[in-house]
């Protein structure tokens, strides 16, 4: 008997839906993570713009006699800096502490406040820090942990050893600390920017090339 002529059934439809509804969720959820430290910082920029310009516009006119416009940006840009001015020294990071304090006890605004601030703490780390990503066994064989590469080192054998940040998650700017033998690190050509988002989603964006780096290791295993 050929099967020559007999063509493969269409594809179920709840295969499709599921698929389409995976497709969906993972990539509005990347949106809302790429939007959100984006969207925090225009509301509260505009939020600053709206309140100086309506503090120095009246004295402006007052002054000259008329409205400038632009004049808002200009005390806008000015206030920014001297708030980085602020924070940057010790006084200022624990005024700014104070103030984390009260907003983390107000129940909606700490919701938004904490994961905006997760956020960009995770995207900034990962801007500044030369991680690779890489997978581990950990906690035990068999289980596999997604990790950021931070260095290297050789024991008096010669044996080299691999230190490994293991972040949890949705919080990334935590975790654990790992050496692992170099032999036992599982290479991925994710990007760091891939790594934290796989972090934050909770594993909801996981990319095609973690599966095949997973794939590839079980069959060496097996």
């Amino acid at each position: 008997m050929t099967t020559e002529g007999f063509k493969p059934l269409p594809e179920a439809p709840t295969t499709i839906r599921s698929k389409i509804s995976g497709h969906l969720r993972r990539t509005l959820i990347a949106g809302v993570l790429a939007l959100i430290p984006l969207v925090a910082t225009i509301l509260v920029v505009q939020l600053v713009f709206f309140w100086i310009d309506g503090q120095v516009q009246p004295v402006v006119e007052e002054v000259f006699g008329r409205e400038i416009i632009g004049v808002g940006v200009g005390f806008t840009i000015i206030a920014v800096y001297l708030t980085g001015l602020v924070v940057a020294n010790f006084l200022g990071r624990a005024v700014i502490g104070q103030i984390e304090f009260i907003i983390v006890r107000i129940p909606v605004i700490r919701w938004v406040y904490n994961v905006t601030k997760q956020t960009i703490d995770a995207l900034r780390a990962a801007g500044h820090a030369k991680f690779r990503v890489v997978l581990i066994q950990w906690p035990k064989k068999g289980t596999y942990t997604i990790g950021f590469q931070t260095g290297t080192m050789v024991n008096a054998d010669g044996q080299t050893y691999v230190s490994i940040l293991i972040p949890t998650t949705p919080t990334p700017q935590t975790g654990f600390l790992a050496i692992v033998p170099e032999d036992e690190v599982l290479p991925t050509n994710l990007s760091v920017e891939d790594g934290v988002k796989l972090i934050v989603s909770s594993g909801v964006l996981a990319p095609a090339e973690l599966l095949q780096v997973l794939k590839k290791s079980r069959q060496s295993d097996g």
